[in-house]
């Protein structure tokens, strides 16, 4: 007997996200995973839905959808969700460049502000003065305490009708309508949805060709709660992030702005660094991060970069501690050949939701909605290159 008619495969942000897009389009759900507690790269981040940082068109419209459900489920689940806002500070003057050419072109579409160093530290008290020339304020992007959030999701997911939820379950083989675990468990369905991350290459493997794909892994800090109260304000991210993110891909002086950081900062380049900060509830600063792709990533976290990434950080910042807590890696699986995921049908009846590159939380909720309403339209749009053969 079929049970469910969806079967989703790893209970990420992806694998989230698309149950309950599959649920509130009216199908039974099965979610499974192998951990029996969120532990991979949905709670390995700063906790920040990003609008900004993605270029206009279908990726922006998708993260804004990402974004008010985000809200919604906070209202209905009852975790910490802020509309925060963002805030890319400029202290040097090709930062700012950057800034005001994008400002020029899409901020009247994407409600952003080119601000004086006055307006910066009105919304965001938490910047240095000293040197800084302008900012870009943003009120879109929301601030999440991942892992306090998908925690909840996960109890919040078990407790819904048309929800089944089975975690600690190892799969051992995907086919068409069908899924086996290790201990011969067998859930059959109409629709299988694959949302396995960086480890989900297990299943279909040619889905994934090395030309194509590779992995990521970034390294992340957490300080103590600030005392007296200390708020920083938004998100805070500084003029390395500029080359980081598509949305500023256009932007004329982004060229100069990249040769600048290649020439005073190669180990930037090195370690692929740019400077992040958020601050959650209880007080914490989340600060990151790096890139290290392919062969390059070891399981060894490296001192030196969490050096650079701390030392650059207090010059954006003026928190009263930088006493750390808490140091993490994550790994996400990243496209290489030009597109931002993959929606891919391997075959018939199985799904493949990967390698948002870093931003799933920006994007899981609209991609998966869009999975479930349109899956044609999101395989003509995220599916693999024509020339790749899978």
């Amino acid at each position: 007997m079929v049970e469910s008619d969806v079967v989703i495969v790893g209970a990420g942000i992806v694998g989230l996200a698309t149950a309950i897009a599959a649920v509130r389009d009216g199908k039974r759900v099965t979610i499974c995973d192998r951990h029996r507690l969120p532990a991979g790269a949905s709670i390995r981040n700063f906790g920040m839905v990003w609008p900004i940082g993605q270029p206009k068109g279908p990726l922006f419209d998708l993260a804004m959808r990402s974004r008010a459900i985000w809200l919604d489920l906070a209202d209905q689940v009852g975790f910490f969700c802020e509309a925060s806002g963002s805030m890319h500070v400029a202290y040097r003057d090709d930062e700012f460049n950057v800034l005001r050419e994008f400002v020029s072109s899409e901020g009247e579409s994407r409600r952003a502000q080119l601000l004086t160093p006055q307006e910066v530290r009105g919304h965001t008290p938490g910047v240095h003065a000293d040197g800084l020339i302008g900012g870009m304020y943003s009120p879109l992007e929301l601030n999440v305490e991942s892992r306090t959030a998908i925690a909840k999701v996960w109890d919040w997911i078990g407790s819904q009708a048309g929800i089944r939820m089975l975690t600690g379950f190892e799969i051992a083989r995907v086919a068409p309508h069908r899924v086996e675990s290790t201990d011969g468990r067998v859930l059959e369905c109409d629709r299988i949805y694959l949302t396995t991350g960086h480890e989900g290459t297990v299943h279909y493997p040619a889905s994934f060709p090395p030309d194509a794909f590779c992995q990521c892994k970034l390294q992340m800090m957490r300080t103590i709660p600030q005392p007296g109260g200390w708020k920083m304000g938004t998100h805070v991210a500084g003029g390395w992030t500029l080359r980081h993110y598509g949305a500023f891909a256009d932007c004329p002086s982004l060229a100069a702005l990249r040769t600048r950081i290649s020439d005073e900062q190669p180990e930037f380049d090195r370690h692929g660094i740019h400077i992040m900060l958020s601050q959650h509830s209880s007080g914490d600063l989340i600060i990151g991060d790096s890139h290290v792709y392919g062969d390059a990533i070891t399981p060894f976290d490296d001192e030196h970069t969490d050096r650079l990434i701390l030392e650059h950080a207090k010059k954006l910042v003026n928190a009263p501690s930088w006493t750390i807590d808490q140091r993490w890696h994550g790994i996400y699986l990243k496209r290489t050949d030009g597109r931002s995921l993959l929606v891919h049908e391997p075959e018939k009846g199985v799904t493949i939701i990967n390698a948002m590159g870093g931003a799933g939380m920006t994007l899981s909720f609209g991609v998966a909605e869009s999975v479930v309403k349109d899956p044609e339209l999101a395989l003509e749009r995220f599916g693999p290159l024509v020339t790749q053969s899978v």
